[in-house]
């Protein structure tokens, strides 16, 4: 019984996983009004790496819930924050939980042993914070950061996301992002370094990777309202690893790809 508990509860956290790397656009975004509260509920599937930097990818379920009020709290895959904008500014801050892991990734891939001796990367509260500007009505920059609020030794992790319009009406969003991924120190330490201890454990080489950029990615999303309840989200993209990712000897495949497709309805 532990077994298969322990096997559920590794599946859920791959399947976030997979979901958060994807940067799916919210199914409600296109043309919300700006005084309504709103709750999303979707279902879909995801097809990306059993891991980051993984050589086998596969299909997995998504489930996606959301809760956003007119004041711009928010709730649900996202964590549970606030968000404002102001001007062309705009920003959000929010209490999340991830960002682990351990041998419990063989109990449902066939990489098996993968990450035995590895030892655990226990899940923390984190705080994730993101600040944007619209750039001349045609693209939007921003800046997060993932700050560890317990388990600090396991590094913080920023990023830089740049996305513009392709082509919108007032059904249709289609888009394009690029996505980049820096990790401090102990951040890529923790995900992709190899102690003198892990090393004997493990057989892989020790690997000491420095702070820098790890991913990136680009991304071409597009979003279709069927009408004010229905919707459907959809994304194609390419996850490429960087040097501290690529050289570690967990890693199996330098590029991954990355998709989904959503079905939502919004009351």
């Amino acid at each position: 019984m532990a077994y298969f508990l322990k096997k559920r509860v590794a599946i859920m956290r791959h399947i976030i996983a997979l979901f958060a790397s994807l940067m799916v656009v919210p199914l409600y975004a296109a043309e919300e009004p700006k005084d309504e509260s709103k709750i999303t509920l979707g279902v879909g599937i995801g097809y990306g790496p059993e891991f980051v930097g993984g050589k086998k990818n596969k299909v997995s379920p998504i489930l996606y819930v959301d809760y956003q009020a007119a004041n711009g709290f928010f709730a649900g895959v996202r964590g549970i924050g606030f968000q404002a904008e102001k001007g062309i500014f705009d920003g959000s801050i929010a209490l999340a939980y991830g960002g682990s892991r351990g041998d419990d990734v063989a109990n449902f891939s066939d990489t098996k042993s993968k990450f035995k001796g590895m030892g655990d990367i226990k899940n923390s509260a984190l705080l994730n914070l993101e600040g944007g500007v619209n750039l001349w009505d045609v693209a939007h920059l921003s800046l997060g950061a993932e700050l560890k609020l317990n388990h600090r030794e396991n590094g913080n992790a920023y990023h830089v996301t740049l996305s513009a319009p392709i082509y919108t009406t007032e059904a249709d969003q289609l888009s394009i992002s690029a996505f980049a991924h820096y990790a401090d120190a102990k951040y890529a330490q923790t995900y992709y370094g190899v102690t003198a201890a892990q090393s004997l454990a493990s057989s892989y080489a020790i690997y000491s990777p420095k702070a820098g950029f790890d991913t990136g990615s680009l991304t071409v999303t597009w979003n279709h309202l069927f009408d004010k309840n229905w919707g459907v989200s959809s994304s194609l993209g390419v996850k490429r690893l960087f040097k501290n990712a690529e050289n570690s000897p967990l890693t199996e495949s330098k590029t991954n790809p990355a998709a989904s497709l959503i079905l939502g309805y919004s009351f």
